[in-house]
This record gives structure tokens, C-alpha cells and sequence, in this order.
């Protein structure tokens, strides 16, 4: 299975490449930057950042698809950029050496999104519980980061955890109005559903790796997934995961991606290369 999916993976890269080359030969494609992005909801946000006429959104499955195919098309045009969500390097200090490769702030970008607080305001305002947005992101952000120091030891240390569709509504309990993470049943959940894991994981290996890896960054710990998962359930049964992160993507405007390290950071590729991406 994990050969097909490979497979799978370098024909999409490929066909990607091929498309890409075969536009910038044609006359209208000869004007058009490329943004690989590495998802599929990433298109759902990125799009409406850049001058649809100039630059045209693609996401290529996965990081290191990615990366590969930006090597290869940066070696025959300036014409292609990719943005990667940065999970744990802003931690971790490390970063490829990619040409035209660029980095979310935080996390990814919902992260970045939800470092906004008047993106949260217009969030909750939806539910009416705009007053009580502080009190509401430290309880998320909190409970987020045990999960995220989970994440951050499985990448550190490659034990093959399995994050991928794993929900928290059974692994949640509700307190005057809070939310709190039940630990053990998490730590099941995961052991249970990874069954290539390379170790089990115990609460006590995650406290010790917490005291070594204590961090108060928690916009760069804290995955966007699992936050607005979070978010979704302290809202109890109020909006969906998938509703709430389609509400966090309509109220993050181009005003606020304009106060991004990012977009500082294309701003400057665009202007070293005089290129024109942007709509404003």
C-alpha cells in the first residue's frame, strides 16, 4: 500500500511539473506565477490573496512533493513560488535551503489566521460570544498544546504517530463553559490507531518531553487542525470543524495577511524579480 501510494504521489508531482512547463511555453501561461501550496485547502485561502490574472494557485500533495518539484521547476524559471506551512521550524530553527520557498508565520496558516484577534472576534460574534473570546483562546490554546507537544516529539523523533482524521470529541470533557482534554484516553486513541508506531506513548513520556521542550510559543506548537477542532467543540454542536474553519477563512481578509511576515517576505521576491502578484 505504501508503494502505491508513493506512486500515486510522484505521478501527481510529475503531472503537476509537466503542466506548469507547458503553460510558461504558452503565451498567456508566459506571464502567470506559479503559488504551490501543499493542500487542498490551501486553495481555499490563497486564491484570493494574489491577482488571479498574474498568479494562479496549485497545491502539490504533501511537503516533500513540494519541494521536489519547486527544485526542479526553479532550475529553468524565477516564475514559481512555493508556501509550505512551517509546523514546528520556527521551533525547531531549521530550514531547508529551497530556492523561492517561503514559510508561514506560525504553524500554518490557520495559526497565522487565528493570531488575528479581530479574526477571532469575528468568529464568535457568529455565536455571540464575542465577550468571552480571551477567556475562550487561552482554554483552546492550552488544551491544543498538549496535543501539539505530542506532534512535536513525533517529529522530532519519527515514531510514526497517526494524527490524520483522528477527531477529540470523545476525548473531551466540558466544565462551566471550559474545555479540558482527557490525557489517557488521547494517548489510547493514538497507540490504538498507529499501528506502525515504533513505541507506545505513556503520559509519562510526554511530561518528561514537555519539561525538556517547555515552550510559550504556542502559536508555532499548536496545529490549526486540531485548534479549530477544539474551537468546534467548546461551541458544542453550534458549528462543524469543517464550518467554523470555512468561517476562520472568510474572516481573514487581505488586510490582515498584509501584517504577515509572508507576505513582507513575497513582497520582496516580487520586487527583486519585478514581478506583480498581488491585487493591492
Amino acid at each position: 500500500m505504501k508503494m502505491n501510494r508513493s506512486l500515486k504521489a510522484n505521478t501527481d508531482e510529475n503531472n503537476k511539473i509537466n503542466e506548469i512547463r507547458l503553460s510558461l511555453n504558452t503565451p498567456k501561461g508566459s506571464k502567470i506565477i506559479w503559488i504551490l501550496v501543499e493542500g487542498e485547502d490551501d486553495c481555499k485561502i490563497y486564491p484570493k490573496l494574489f491577482d488571479p490574472s498574474k498568479a494562479k494557485v496549485e497545491y502539490v500533495d504533501g511537503k516533500t512533493s513540494l519541494i521536489e518539484a519547486l527544485e526542479i521547476l526553479t532550475q529553468k524559471t524565477k516564475q514559481v513560488v512555493g508556501i509550505l506551512d512551517a509546523d514546528f521550524l520556527h521551533l525547531n530553527k531549521l530550514y531547508p535551503q529551497v530556492k523561492n520557498l517561503f514559510y508561514t508565520d506560525y504553524h500554518d496558516i490557520e495559526m497565522t489566521m487565528l493570531n488575528f484577534e479581530e479574526v477571532r472576534i469575528n468568529l464568535l460574534t457568529e455565536y455571540k460570544m464575542q465577550d468571552k473570546q480571551e477567556a475562550i483562546w487561552q482554554n483552546v490554546l492550552e488544551e491544543a498544546s498538549y496535543i501539539g507537544y505530542i506532534r512535536w516529539y513525533n517529529d522530532i523523533n519519527n515514531r510514526e504517530i497517526k494524527f490524520k482524521g483522528l477527531k477529540y470529541g470523545d476525548m473531551i470533557g466540558l466544565n462551566n463553559g471550559k474545555i479540558y482534554l482527557i490525557k489517557s484516553q488521547l494517548l489510547e486513541k493514538l497507540n490504538e490507531r498507529s499501528k506502525n508506531k515504533k513505541e507506545d506513548l505513556t503520559e509519562k513520556l510526554i511530561t518528561e518531553f514537555i519539561e525538556e521542550r517547555t515552550t510559550n510559543d504556542s502559536l508555532n506548537l499548536c496545529n490549526g487542525h486540531d485548534t479549530i477542532n477544539l474551537f468546534s467543540l467548546l461551541l458544542e454542536g453550534k458549528a462543524s470543524a469543517n464550518s467554523f474553519a470555512k468561517e476562520l477563512r472568510l474572516s481573514f481578509t487581505n488586510e490582515h495577511f498584509r501584517r504577515t511576515k509572508l507576505y513582507e517576505n513575497l513582497q520582496k521576491w516580487q520586487t527583486q524579480n519585478k514581478f506583480q502578484i498581488f491585487i493591492f
